[in-house]
């Protein structure tokens, strides 16, 4: 029946062909029904005034009513067919009736997806196929329940994946087997090689480092041959499509065999800041953070290749090994920033000295080193050397005022291969050869010079036992009044019995207990004992002598010295007006500011003080004014030379000048009996020397002074 026939209100089932046909239809319908999951109907319109006003369901599959679908097919009661409207709840029958009423007049299938409840109360997911056969509709519910399921979790992750990927700034990319790109986030735009659109279809490799491209590949290959799930990574540098260069952090994992990538998936990680962080970090590593040169870490590694460059050239390697004459000195005297601001003005001198390829490095305190290579001849080491000297020595502007600074320097050379320590311990064999020798010089390294170095060694191991072996002893030399030759005082003198080599000197012994830093302990040692025979003389002597002792550097720079003197002169009972405490000029020359204020107070506290070496330096006479000073200790210089009418003038002023400004003098170094007659009869107050007694052992002097 066409939809413009007129519907008589029956329907016809049809006579034998029609009978015929259903048996056809039913077989065919129970075939459908044998899979279960597809429910068939067949409907004939029911038409009335030219409209569809209903459908008659003619025949279903049996699966209906196992799914559920009572609004389909139902029994028939007295073999009447049943039509749609009967079969279906009023509210959803005009909706039905729309969407058949609009199929049956299509020209083509229609099929859509709808939702239903089924017997048990659950919502299905079925997909609805409505056609025209002839006069009739026939309806396909397939349910696609578990299908469509599937689906919405493959399109919810491959969402979940997209908004993970496509907005991160991390790179991910995979790789078929022909090496082609065939997925690449949009944060690969910044990479590809006109910077629009994704590497997506590009070969691999693309926008790599050309330094890094064998990398990649190699990495590729080994995810090629991975197993299935095992990350491989890899550091690379990537050129961006603004020039610049950036690192990556690739992660490769090998899912050629899973379904739907079928590639190596690549997943990169900019570390670029990262890089730069752990490069300035290995930087670091081997630099010094106070001068900014490299530091002895990266010295012993450019020495290595040097040595095997030099190995292969026949050229010498030279080494330069420098330090600050008197370092402590400038620390104690201006404090440790000044020191630093030395070393970092010092970094700078030697940087400007020397040549492109010379390379210049701290190894540690005021200890400095410079590698030179490509050297023709030991010449050219030496004229380094004495560059590096002259740019290194000189005037040093420091916050409290200016200092005088020298360097000494030992080289040392070789042609590789050779051994990198051997080769920096003959510098500082030299090193140490110029320093005996006056410091503010270089010395080459000559292999004598080892037995000197082995024999400092040895010097300041059985030295750091001295003092707890009771091998030194203080020798006394006494102290004379000019006119009456009585012994007044007695200057403190170390020796030291040392096992194997004798009575032993401080010319002999002391450059190497400054070099080893013994002397603290040292002047400690002879401050307590001194204290003690001032002590003893006290007790055992109507007119004690009075005891002078030498003060070295580090002591003058103790604001505690007075204390620490206080406290060992009241352990040994001894009193304090009976020590005449010694500074050198030449140690006043070097600080005069700093030392100035703590004389005034020892000379509060109680204590004598007298100047040392008075005229060996640069003393000025206005000095003499301002510092607080007992006794002036004409240096034996002036003595050795009162022959000369110039010396005796100069001598004469002095000693004449001394008591005006209430300071009693004394000449050291009196040796003949015609220098003491001359200081005489110029005034000197007190003399001193060999002409009068050597240095001997306190008992001895006790003796003399007790005798008749």
């Amino acid at each position: 029946m066409g939809a413009g026939e007129r519907d008589t209100g029956r329907v016809d089932a049809g006579g034998a062909d029609g009978a015929s046909a259903e048996v056809v239809l039913a077989a065919l319908l129970e075939g459908l029904d044998a899979d279960g999951r597809v429910v068939v109907a067949v409907m004939r319109p029911v038409v009335e005034a030219g409209r569809i006003v209903d459908f008659a369901l003619l025949t279903a599959s049996g699966s209906a009513a196992r799914a559920g679908l009572a609004t389909v097919t139902g029994p028939r009661p007295h073999g009447a067919v049943r039509r749609l409207s009967e079969v279906t709840p009023p509210a959803r029958f005009p909706d039905l009736l729309a969407r058949h009423r609009a199929a049956f007049e299509a020209e083509q299938p229609v099929r859509r997806d709808e939702d239903h409840v089924d017997a048990r109360g659950r919502t299905r997911a079925l997909e609805v196929t409505r056609a025209r056969v002839g006069g009739l509709l026939v309806v396909t519910w397939q349910d696609v329940t578990e299908l469509r399921r599937a689906e919405a979790a493959r399109v919810a992750g491959e969402q979940r994946f997209r908004a993970l990927v496509e907005h991160s700034s991390d790179i991910t990319v995979v790789v078929d087997r022909e090496r082609v790109i065939t997925y690449a986030s949009p944060s690969t735009q910044r990479f590809s090689p006109d910077g629009d659109g994704t590497l997506a279809g590009t070969p691999y490799g693309l926008p790599l480092h050309p330094a890094d491209r064998e990398l990649a590949q190699e990495l590729l290959d080994r995810a090629y041959a991975a197993p299935p799930g095992q990350v491989l990574r890899e550091r690379a540098r990537v050129i961006a499509a603004d020039g610049r260069t950036r690192w990556i952090e690739a992660e490769a994992t090998n899912h050629l065999d899973t379904p739907g990538v079928g590639g190596v998936v690549i997943n990169c990680r900019d570390i670029t800041e990262e890089q730069h962080a752990r490069e300035a970090l290995a930087a670091e590593a081997v630099r010094d953070p106070l001068t900014g040169l490299p530091n002895r870490r990266y010295f012993t590694q450019a020495l290595q290749h040097a040595l095997a460059r030099s190995a292969r050239s026949g050229q010498p390697v030279a080494l330069l090994l420098l330090d600050v004459d008197h370092f402590k000195h400038v620390n104690d005297a201006h404090g440790h920033p000044a020191g630093d601001r030395l070393l970092t003005t010092l970094a700078q001198r030697l940087r400007s000295s020397l040549r492109p390829s010379d390379t210049v490095c701290r190894l540690g305190g005021d200890e400095f080193v410079v590698l030179a290579e490509d050297l023709h001849h030991l010449d050219e080491a030496l004229l380094l050397a004495e560059r590096v000297n002259v740019a290194a020595g000189g005037t040093y502007l420091l916050d409290h005022g200016e200092v005088r600074v020298s360097v000494s320097i030992g080289v040392s050379t070789a042609v590789g291969p050779g051994d990198p320590d051997a080769l920096l311990s003959t510098a500082d064999h030299a090193l140490y050869e110029a320093k005996r020798r006056g410091r503010d010089r270089a010395e080459v390294f000559q292999p004598q010079l080892r037995e000197h170095l082995l024999h400092r060694l040895a010097l300041q191991r059985d030295l750091r036992r001295a003092t707890t072996r009771d091998e030194l002893e203080l020798y006394w030399q006494p102290i004379l009044r000019a006119s009456d030759h009585a012994v007044t005082g007695a200057e403190a003198l170390l020796r030291w019995h040392h096992p194997e080599h004798g009575l032993l000197t401080p010319a002999a012994f002391i450059p190497a207990a400054e070099d080893a830093g013994l002397m603290p302990v040292i002047c400690e040692w002879v401050l307590h004992h001194a204290a003690e025979q001032s002590a003893r003389w006290a007790r055992e002597l109507a007119d004690r002598p009075q005891v002078f002792v030498n003060l070295d550097r580090h002591q003058l720079h103790d604001p505690d010295l007075l204390s620490r003197v206080g406290a060992i002169a009241d352990a040994h009972h001894a009193d304090l007006t009976g020590l005449t405490l010694e500074v050198s000029e030449r140690i006043l020359t070097e600080d005069l500011p700093r030392i100035q204020p703590l004389l005034h107070l020892l000379r509060a506290g109680g204590l004598s003080l007298a100047l040392d070496d008075f005229g060996a330096g640069n003393t000025a006479l206005t000095w003499l004014q301002r510092m607080p000073v007992d006794v002036l200790k004409l240096d034996r210089s002036f003595t050795a030379a009162l022959g000369d009418p110039a010396s005796e003038a100069i001598v004469d002023a002095v000693l004449h000048l001394a008591p005006r400004l209430g300071i009693a003098t004394l000449a050291e170094g009196v040796e003949t009996a015609a220098q003491l007659a001359t200081l005489v009869d110029l005034g000197c107050d007190y003399t001193q020397g060999f002409h009068h007694a050597r240095p001997q052992p306190a008992r001895e002097l006790t003796a003399a002074l007790l005798a008749p």
